[in-house]
C-alpha cells in the first residue's frame, strides 16, 4: 500500500482558525478514485491536509508519500507551490499532481516548477481516477485524458481532452471521508460546499466556468437531500452553493425547501449563500422569499450586470435584460423587502472611466440602492480573457495583489496569495483605473452605506442632477480641498489604489476603536466618518450648497440624514421636519418616484438594536450588514396633526 495526500486549503483556514471548509474538492475526488478496485489495492489516503499549517510541520509528518495531489485556485496556489517544492525535495520519489482552476491549460506550470510532476486539466473525477490506476499498474500515462506531465527526456506531454458527461460520483459527505477531520478537530466550526449542478450555459470572457466544454449537468435529487441533513446533523454552520445558475431548473425550489426544513428544524446550516441563475427570475424570486423568511441568506438575489455597456458586453460574450425589466425586478424585490445584491467588474476591455461611473449611476437610478459590489477584474489562466491574443488585443495590462481577507485578524502568512488583476485597458489607462476604484469605494460609502444618500437621491429627482455627477463631484472638490477630514479619507482610499495598480504592498486597512481586524476600504471610510460624523457633514456643506437647495429643503435633509444613521450607543434622535423626506425616500425605494412633499412633522428615528461598542458595531452593522440594509435607523415614527397628536409608526 502507498500513502497518498490530498491537499486543498483555504486562505484564511490557518492552524488554531475558529472557522474552516471541509475539503470538498479534494473529497469528490479521492471518493470516486477509491471507488477503483485497483486503486484501493494500491493506495491508502492517508490525510486531507485543509488547514494552512506551516510547510516544516506538514512534510514533518508525512509518511513516505508515494502521491500529493493539490487543489488549486487564486486563494492557495502559492502556499501549495510552497509546500510542494518542500515535499519533492523531502521525498524525490514522490508524485506530485496540481489541478484544479488556477492550473493553465499548457505546459508553463511544468516548465517553471520543476517540482511539479503531472497537472489535470478540467474536471478531475474521472482523470485522478484513472491516473491513479496507470500508476499503480505502471501503465503508460499518455493513455489518460486531460493531464500534462514531463517525459523522462526533458519533453512534455499533453494527453487527449475528454468531458465528463455524468455526474454519478460518491459524496464525500454522506461516504465518511471527513469523519476524521469532524473528530479531530471539535475546536473548529465547519463550513461546506453544496454542489447540485456543475457547468454554465454562459460563455462569459473573464470566466472559466463556461468553458469545460461539457453541458450544464445535475446531481441526483435525492444524494443532495441526503447532504443536506448530513450539513444539518454534524452542525456545519455556513454552506456555500457552488453552483453557477442556482434557480435555472424548477427542482432547485425543492431543494431549497430542504434547506429551509434543515435549518427550522436542526438550527443549521446557519446561514447560506447561492450564485443565482441569470435568467430564470422566477425561480431566483420564489427561492429567495423562502431563505429570507427563516434569515438564511444575508445578501439576498444576485442581479449582476458586470458592465451597463454595450460595448464592454458585446466583448465580453455577454448579454443583459433591458434595464427598465431589472427596473420592475428591483421594484418587486423591496416592495416585498426582499434583498439584492448586483455586481460591477472594474477592468473589463471597452470600458472607459466614464461608462463605469455611469454604470454605477444607472444602478441607481433602477432602484438598486443598497447592495452593490465592485469587483476588480482577475485575470483566469484558463477564461478567455486570460489567453494573449486578448490580452493583446485589448491592451490589458495586469499585476499581481496580494489577497487581503477582510473581517479576519491582522496576520500576515508565511507565503502570501496573490490575485492577477486587470489595472489598464486601452480604453482605461491606470490613473482613470485607480480614479474610478476611488470613486466606488465612495460611492459604496456615501451611498450604499447612506451617508449622503438622501442628497443624491433628491438632487436626482428633483433636479436632473445624475448620481455619478454628484459623486465625481465629490472627488473633485476632495482634490480641491485637501485638508478636509474626509478629503484625507479619500487620499488614503486613493493612495491604496495607486500601489495596487503599481503591484506594491496591498495594505491592510486598521480601523483601531475595532480592534486588530482588517477592513474593506469603503468600510474603513464609513467607519472613521461614523466616528466624527458632525467634523463630515460640515466639511461637506460647501459641497451641498453648491446645488442650489432650498433653504428649508435643505436644513431637512441634513437633519434627517444625520439622524438616520446608526452609531454605537446612539439608540433615537427626534428631528422636527417641514418636509416628509422620510416617506419620499421611501416610495422611491420601490420605485414610487414623487416630490418631496410637504408635512409639518416630528420623527423619531429608534434603533431597535443597538450596539454596545464599536467592535460589535463593525462586525454587524457594517460587515453583516452589507452597504447599506443595517446602515440607517429602522423603527421610524411619525407625530403631526395627521395622526391626531399620536404617534404613527411607518
Amino acid at each position: 500500500m502507498r500513502n497518498v495526500y490530498f491537499v486543498q486549503v483555504d486562505v484564511s483556514a490557518c492552524l488554531g482558525a475558529q472557522n474552516a471548509y471541509l475539503p470538498y474538492t479534494a473529497g469528490i475526488l479521492a471518493a470516486t478514485a477509491w471507488t477503483s478496485r485497483t486503486v484501493k489495492q494500491h493506495f491508502l489516503l492517508k490525510e486531507f491536509i485543509f488547514l494552512r499549517e506551516s510547510i516544516f510541520d506538514v512534510v514533518s509528518r508525512m509518511e513516505d508519500p508515494a502521491i500529493v495531489a493539490f487543489s488549486n485556485y487564486c486563494w492557495n496556489t502559492e502556499y501549495n507551490k510552497a509546500l510542494a517544492q518542500a515535499v519533492k525535495k523531502a521525498f524525490p520519489d514522490c508524485l506530485v499532481i496540481f489541478g484544479g482552476h488556477n492550473v493553465p491549460d499548457d505546459f508553463s506550470y511544468l516548465e517553471a516548477y520543476p517540482y511539479i510532476d503531472v497537472l489535470a486539466h478540467g474536471e478531475g473525477e474521472d482523470t485522478l481516477r484513472i491516473l491513479f490506476e496507470a500508476i499503480a499498474l505502471r501503465q503508460d500515462l499518455n493513455d489518460v485524458p486531460n493531464i500534462s506531465f514531463r517525459n523522462a527526456g526533458g519533453t512534455y506531454t499533453r494527453t487527449e481532452t475528454v468531458c465528463q458527461r455524468t455526474l454519478e460520483y460518491p459524496s464525500p459527505y454522506l461516504d465518511g471521508w471527513f469523519d476524521g477531520i469532524l473528530r479531530d478537530h471539535p475546536e473548529i466550526t465547519f463550513n461546506a460546499i453544496l454542489e447540485t449542478s456543475r457547468g454554465c450555459p454562459n460563455r462569459c470572457a473573464y470566466c472559466d466556468w463556461g468553458l469545460l466544454k461539457a453541458k450544464v449537468r445535475l446531481f441526483p435529487l435525492e444524494r443532495i437531500k441526503a447532504e443536506i441533513r448530513w450539513m444539518a446533523e454534524h452542525k456545519i454552520a455556513f454552506v456555500w452553493g457552488a453552483d453557477a445558475n442556482f434557480g435555472m431548473f424548477s427542482r432547485d425550489l425543492e431543494i431549497a425547501d430542504a434547506l429551509v426544513e434543515a435549518k427550522e428544524t436542526t438550527g443549521f446550516p446557519e446561514r447560506m449563500r447561492m450564485n443565482y441563475a441569470k435568467n430564470n427570475y422566477e425561480n431566483v424570486f420564489a427561492i429567495v422569499k423562502k431563505f429570507k423568511a427563516c434569515e438564511f441568506d444575508r445578501i439576498g438575489a444576485t442581479l449582476s450586470f458586470q458592465s451597463m455597456s454595450p460595448v464592454v458586453l458585446e466583448n465580453i460574450g455577454r448579454t443583459n435584460r433591458d434595464l427598465e425589466f431589472y427596473k420592475n425586478l428591483l421594484t418587486k424585490y423591496n416592495t416585498e423587502g426582499m434583498k439584492t445584491y448586483s455586481e460591477l467588474i472594474l477592468g473589463l476591455p471597452g470600458e472607459t472611466y466614464e461608462s463605469f461611473i455611469a454604470g454605477i449611476g444607472k444602478l441607481f437610478e433602477i432602484g438598486q440602492h443598497f447592495v452593490f459590489e465592485v469587483y476588480g477584474c482577475i485575470l483566469l489562466p484558463n477564461a478567455a480573457m486570460g489567453q494573449k491574443d486578448f490580452v493583446e488585443k485589448f491592451g490589458i495590462r495586469t499585476v499581481q495583489s496580494e489577497i487581503i481577507r477582510p473581517h479576519f485578524q491582522n496576520r500576515a502568512f508565511d507565503v502570501p496569495e496573490y490575485n492577477t488583476i486587470v489595472v489598464e485597458t486601452a480604453s482605461m489607462p491606470r490613473e482613470m483605473w485607480v480614479r474610478a476604484t476611488a470613486f466606488y469605494y465612495l460611492a459604496k460609502a456615501f451611498h450604499g452605506n447612506g451617508l449622503l444618500r438622501a442628497f443624491a437621491v433628491y438632487l436626482y429627482i428633483h433636479s436632473g442632477v445624475p448620481y455619478e455627477r454628484f459623486y465625481d463631484g465629490i472627488l473633485d472638490y476632495f482634490e480641491e480641498n485637501p485638508e478636509l477630514f474626509p478629503a484625507k479619507l479619500y487620499s488614503e482610499i486613493k493612495r491604496h489604489a495607486d500601489e495596487q495598480s503599481l503591484g506594491q504592498i496591498n495594505r491592510k486597512l486598521i480601523f483601531d476603536p475595532c480592534g486588530d481586524v482588517v477592513w474593506d476600504d469603503h468600510e474603513y471610510t464609513v467607519l472613521h466618518i461614523l466616528e466624527q460624523p458632525e467634523r463630515f457633514y460640515a466639511d461637506m456643506l460647501p459641497y451641498l450648497r453648491r446645488f442650489g437647495i432650498p433653504e428649508d429643503v435643505f436644513g431637512d435633509l441634513l437633519a434627517y440624514q444625520k439622524a438616520i444613521m446608526r452609531r454605537p450607543l446612539d439608540e433615537a434622535h427626534t428631528v422636527s421636519l417641514s418636509y416628509d423626506v422620510h416617506g419620499f425616500l421611501r416610495d422611491c425605494y420601490v420605485n414610487d418616484v414623487h416630490p418631496l412633499r410637504e408635512r409639518r412633522h416630528r420623527l423619531t428615528l429608534r434603533d431597535s438594536n443597538v450596539q454596545k461598542n464599536w467592535p460589535d458595531f463593525g462586525k454587524y452593522v457594517i460587515w453583516y450588514g452589507r452597504m447599506g440594509w443595517s446602515s440607517y435607523k429602522d423603527d421610524v415614527t411619525y407625530e403631526d396633526a395627521a395622526c391626531d397628536g399620536a404617534a404613527c409608526s411607518e
